[in-house]
């Protein structure tokens, strides 16, 4: 008798537990993804992105162009700007002045190629690894929005800049360690850290717990 008490308490609990497990499948299924509201606004202005790369931090410096273009076609895409500038434009401006004088100030840059605002990025770190042989991508920047016209900056309040990290997690040794993928996995980091800026400018899904590991 008491075998049988055990068994049906046994059944018993494994049945409230599945309804339990399937309660919170089914509301986790039902559950909007957390949003995160654009921190900044931008104004409807033409608008170009430029990539400092003071500290040489990466290579190949065509890395810039990468993460402005990212930005640039995010902002786009989503119809955040009417008209933006293409950075090739700014990076071809800031590369024949530094040639020959002391680095321009970002309003010039901006006004240079007839941008109203300017999204400058300034590179902190770049790295796909910190020993040589495992992989641990890694970028951090910081940005500011400067309006050209006025020579002011819109955002942030921090004169520092808006910091902004990303990590790429679970990658293989042997895409550090061999030159050709190497260098997609610098695009790729490249890429990601300028769907990160994007995202600074308009709201987006975050992601829940399990979703979104490697964002920090």
């Amino acid at each position: 008798m008491k075998r049988i008490l055990a068994s049906i308490f046994l059944l018993a609990t494994i049945a409230l537990l599945s309804s339990c497990n399937i309660a919170g499948v089914a509301s986790y299924l039902t559950t909007p993804d957390p949003e995160q509201e654009a921190l900044f606004v931008l104004p409807n202005v033409p608008t170009v992105v430029f990539v400092d790369d003071r500290r040489n931090v990466m290579h190949p410096v065509r890395l810039r162009r990468v993460i402005a273009e990212e930005v640039t076609n995010e902002l786009l895409k989503r119809e955040i700007l009417s008209t933006m500038i293409s950075p090739r434009d700014v990076m071809r401006v800031s590369a024949t002045n530094d040639k020959y004088n002391t680095p321009m100030p970002v309003g010039e840059l901006g006004k240079a190629v007839g941008a109203s605002v300017v999204i400058y990025i300034e590179m902190q770190a770049f790295g796909l690894t910190s020993d040589g042989l495992t992989a641990n991508p890694r970028t951090t920047c910081n940005i500011r929005v400067i309006d050209a016209r006025n020579r002011e900056r819109l955002f942030p309040a921090d004169p520092a800049g808006f910091s902004i990290t990303e990590t790429m997690k679970h990658v293989t040794s042997n895409r550090v360690t061999t030159s050709s993928d190497a260098r997609k996995l610098a695009e790729e980091l490249a890429k990601k850290l300028g769907v990160a800026v994007g995202e600074v400018f308009y709201d987006h899904t975050t992601g829940r717990l399990g979703d979104n590991l490697e964002r920090k």
